[in-house]
């Protein structure tokens, strides 16, 4: 196999069709169809699986096309670190960071170093932190500043920033606002604004109220996505949701709740989060390095 095979492979998973995967990589049809066939008479693996839709990986295909990307990322890495001790540094850093991050950490850190290095590049993304360690996955960020995630550590490292604690948020006439030492049964009685089942931190809320044999909350909204303004949901409602040390900060009508000691006592780390082993150019290190001065 030669690395551009690799290329045809990763680009019909992709796109999930020969036809769109053609187009991407300028082939015609017929010549990525001959190559991913030569692929598989040589794998003796039938990769793909064709549908009406398009094709699919098969079973085999799919382990196979896990350690193709491994080897594309680890030849990707190859070429940036030579084209840095060519050229001394390499000038392109991306980034992604959860909204769960203060803003001001993050962008005060990418001011230093287009300071600090004029020529510095920087591409940011704001995602949701699962998908930040998808797209570290693929190689398509550096960096992803995020809660540390809680399983996958045999294919990242941390650099670790700060400790966040999690807090229960309500409009600031909400009832709950004139109990001391609210409890989980009370929390159950309430509507929720809350992100998608896959989040960790809404496993973890699931988690304490099965383990106190309450039902799961009562969902009221459910979001894919994160940003502070979805706390603006919550004023002149009574409707309670979950944010971080920073959302106490935001200019809303919206306050965290006193929870009776022991009653979801949620805390996370968040920390620089990249691929076990990729290569980190100067300028991603020295990201890291001013993070984590901005963190103290």
């Amino acid at each position: 196999m030669e690395t551009r095979d690799i290329d045809y492979l990763l680009a019909v998973e992709r796109h999930g069709s020969i036809g769109k995967a053609a187009d991407a990589l300028g082939l015609s049809q017929p010549a990525l169809t001959k190559a991913i066939q030569r692929i598989e008479t040589q794998l003796g693996l039938t990769l793909f699986e064709r549908t009406a839709s398009g094709v699919i990986a098969t079973p085999a295909g799919v382990q196979f096309i896990a350690r193709a990307r491994r080897i594309a990322l680890e030849y990707d890495d190859a070429l940036k670190e030579a084209q840095a001790i060519r050229s001394g540094e390499l000038g392109i850093v991306r980034i992604g960071y959860s909204p769960t991050v203060p803003n001001a950490l993050v962008l005060g850190a990418c001011r230093r170093l287009i300071g600090e290095r004029p020529a510095a590049k920087l591409r940011l993304r704001r995602r949701l932190a699962r998908d930040l360690l998808d797209l570290l996955t693929m190689g398509e960020l550096d960096l992803a500043i995020a809660p540390e995630p809680a399983d996958d550590m045999a294919e990242f490292d941390v650099a670790p920033l700060f400790h966040d604690r999690l807090f229960v948020l309500a409009d600031v006439a909400h009832p709950l606002h004139r109990k001391r030492g609210v409890t989980l049964d009370d929390l159950a009685e309430q509507d929720w604004l809350l992100p998608g089942p896959t989040i960790p931190v809404r496993q973890r809320i699931d988690d304490a109220f099965r383990q106190r044999g309450l039902p799961l909350p009562k969902l009221r909204i459910e979001t894919d996505f994160g940003s502070t303004s979805l706390f603006r949901l919550l004023q002149g409602t009574r409707i309670v949701g979950i944010g971080g040390t920073e959302a106490l900060s935001l200019p809303i009508d919206a306050a965290a709740l006193d929870l009776a000691r022991g009653e979801l006592e949620l805390h996370r780390r968040i920390g620089v989060v990249h691929r076990k082993g990729a290569y980190l150019s100067p300028l991603a290190q020295r990201m890291i390095a001013l993070l984590q001065e901005s963190a103290q």
